[in-house]
């Protein structure tokens, strides 16, 4: 009988190195212990992960990490502890309907009373009644938000971790390389999604979203039973986290045969605007200076510079947004972070903007001490079909 297993564990030494790192960074901060706040999305479970190895699927979870001893988990009896008993890493776990009182007798039994607890994840992880109550049992504590000190560690990547990036990475090549198979006119978009989804499954990612785009590009949607048309431009967005749980943001764009001359046109600016942002991005720049380098590509072909908020690059890792993220989020580059970018562009004329939109480029980005490196593809190139 074959027993089944978990992809997403961490190697020893990549465990110790975590936790080395954020108790030196706890002790010059004067911090007795960290509570980390993490609930089931991808947006933020990874905090939970990263010193746990616990995949958070569902609900609600913390991890009490103290300056010196072991770490616990509590967690929410929707998905029990079977998986994280099975991760190896925390002995002490716990799950409970109350995780105020439970996290305040583990602090309390480590002598952290009248101590100094730094919060992770309070603001986009943890609930208002559960970080509520916790101050209300841990009166005579000094509590802090340590989310940026625990998020600022976790964004320089080590070695493993930009393997299980790499990692990803080849796995949605692979599946984009199997999904041209599938685009044909006269299929449902919804079948081509669902293929996309039965093989980033088959290839061990652990989660994520397909997601596709056409003329008129109004947004991009999970798929219906509206079939592709031989003269659509399709964009696929798959965004996936790996075996690891470590994500990618990937996009391709499709025609049937060569697309027309003002496509060509404008996916190859927004390539040549990829390519601008991708070399702003390098050691000691801010993470905000690449939006100079858009903007100057765009006004270059008489386009205004994007505006608004959404977001031209963020962090990835093992939550699919991590800071930084720009606009919002500011950070200087280091070595070691890795970014999802995806630049924004504003087209001014409706029409222009339901004729082209949508086609975009996204990959991740490693900032090294020299070049800036693409973890996917050295270039992306149209899809011609």
């Amino acid at each position: 009988m074959g027993e089944t297993s978990l992809t997403h564990l961490s190697t020893e030494t990549e465990r110790r190195r975590r936790h080395a790192v954020l108790r030196k960074a706890m002790a010059r901060e004067g911090y007795d212990a960290l509570v980390i706040c993490g609930r089931g999305d991808e947006f933020v479970r990874g905090r939970i992960q990263y010193v746990s190895d616990i995949f958070q699927w569902a609900g609600w979870g913390f991890v009490v990490l103290p300056h010196a001893g072991e770490p616990s988990y509590v967690g929410d009896p929707l998905w029990g502890i079977a998986r994280a008993e099975a991760t190896g890493w925390i002995a002490d776990l716990r799950l409970t309907l109350t995780p105020a009182e439970e996290i305040a007798a583990i602090l309390s039994d480590s002598g952290f009373v009248h101590g100094r607890i730094g919060l992770v994840g309070v603001a986009d992880a943890g609930s208002w009644r559960h970080v509520g109550a916790l101050h209300d049992v841990m009166g005579e504590a000094a509590f802090d938000d340590a989310t940026d000190l625990f998020d600022s560690i976790r964004a320089i990547k080590s070695a493993e971790e930009i393997e299980n990036l790499r990692e990803t990475s080849a796995i949605l090549r692979r599946v984009f390389g199997a999904l041209a198979a599938e685009i044909r006119p006269g299929v449902p978009e919804r079948d081509v999604l669902a293929e996309a989804h039965r093989l980033c499954r088959q290839y061990g990612c652990l989660d994520g979203i397909a997601l596709m785009g056409r003329p008129p590009f109004r947004f991009f949607g999970p798929g219906s039973e509206v079939a592709i048309q031989a003269d659509d431009m399709i964009v696929i967005d798959l965004e996936w986290g790996g075996p690891s749980g470590y994500w990618l943001e990937l996009r391709r764009c499709f025609s049937f045969g060569e697309p027309p001359d003002k496509v060509r046109r404008f996916w190859e600016m927004r390539r040549e605007v990829f390519s601008a942002c991708v070399e702003a991005m390098r050691p000691g720049a801010a993470s905000t200076d690449f939006l100079d380098a858009r903007d100057d590509v765009y006004r270059g072909h008489g386009y205004p510079a994007a505006e608004g908020l959404r977001y031209s690059a963020h962090g990835i890792g093992l939550d699919s947004l991590e800071p930084p993220w720009v606009p919002g989020n500011d950070r200087v580059l280091e070595p070691g972070m890795v970014l999802s970018l995806h630049p924004d562009v504003s087209l001014p004329d409706p029409d222009e903007a339901a004729r082209l939109g949508g086609i975009s480029v996204a990959d991740n980005i490693l900032v090294t001490e020299s070049d800036p490196e693409r973890l996917t593809d050295p270039e992306i190139e149209w899809v011609a079909l």
